[in-house]
């Protein structure tokens, strides 16, 4: 097993570490209002400020594309006519689009960051489709359903906020039986990873484990994996750390040396130069389950 931070290394309140994207895991999961104040023309941000505002200006939130997204819906054994599908850590709504696109359910948005979820709203109207999608700002760990509520539980880049396993025990229950559970993940492709990865991931608290490991995690938390396959390097930078350097550069233009956005964007760009040494030894897994 390759396990580089215990999963239930949390802090004493039982929440989350908060850290920065790290392999797509886009926003904190303890939101915290922002702090936002004007004094005649000054206008002081938070460092969280910054890194929303970064991910806000990003068509994806997380490694993905949607070749790949069509490609895990393709897996799916069978999809009923027309769907309850419910999408947790939407962020911005790529993959929902994707996912109206291939069926004519209805999908139930979930984000715990509100302005993610107005341009979903925008752009769902726009596209004369907001009679399918439902917003709603809420924690995955606190789901407000009933249980067996849903035919697919489907989640790109956000269930690492709660950690593989601990996410598919809890959110399993909204499915309904015979339903599918379909997220992607950061995951080890080859081991050992280096040590400079390993001290890289440790301080925002990330636990990466192999494509067998999280196979048998999945039979312990009572579903049946029907499928796996990687992303491409692609989803990683060209749909994610590329726009993602644009909306830096501009940022730093704007910004200067102001020390909290230029410790955001800084962190930020050291993570796309770790991936793009040692992509060989990790990426993101698309996993295609069944509730039993």
């Amino acid at each position: 097993m390759q396990e580089y931070l215990a999963e239930g290394d949390r802090n004493e309140a039982g929440k989350y570490p908060e850290r920065l994207s790290l392999a797509g895991r886009h926003h904190r999961q303890n939101h915290k209002t922002s702090i936002l104040f004007t004094l005649t023309v000054l206008v002081t941000m938070t460092s969280e400020d910054y890194f929303h505002q970064v991910f806000r200006s990003l068509p994806r939130q997380g490694p993905g594309y949607s070749e790949a997204t069509r490609k895990a819906w393709s897996l799916i054994p069978f999809v009923p006519p027309h769907p309850a599908i419910l999408d947790i850590g939407c962020g911005t709504g790529t993959q929902t689009r994707d996912l109206a696109a291939l069926t004519g359910g209805t999908i139930t948005a979930l984000d715990i960051y509100e302005p993610f979820l107005e341009r979903i709203t925008e752009w769902s109207k726009q596209e004369r489709i907001s009679h399918r999608i439902r917003t709603l700002q809420a924690s995955m760990d606190d789901l407000p359903f009933d249980q067996k509520e849903f035919d697919i539980i489907w989640s790109e880049g956000a269930i690492d906020i709660m950690g593989f396993e601990m996410g598919l025990s809890l959110w399993k229950q909204y499915c309904r039986h015979g339903g599918y559970l379909v997220v992607s993940d950061m995951t080890l492709f080859d081991s050992p990873a280096p040590e400079e990865l390993i001290n890289f991931w440790k301080p925002y608290g990330v636990t990466v484990f192999s494509e067998e490991e999280k196979a048998k995690q999945i039979s312990r938390a009572g579903l049946h994996l029907l499928n796996m396959f990687r992303l491409e390097e692609k989803g990683w930078l060209e749909h994610y750390y590329e726009p993602m350097q644009k909306v830096i550069e501009k940022l730093r233009k704007e910004q200067g040396e102001n020390p909290e956005c230029a410790g955001i964007l800084n962190a930020l760009e050291q993570e796309a130069v770790i991936y793009r040494k040692f992509k060989k030894f990790y990426g993101y897994a698309f996993f295609i389950m069944q509730k039993q």
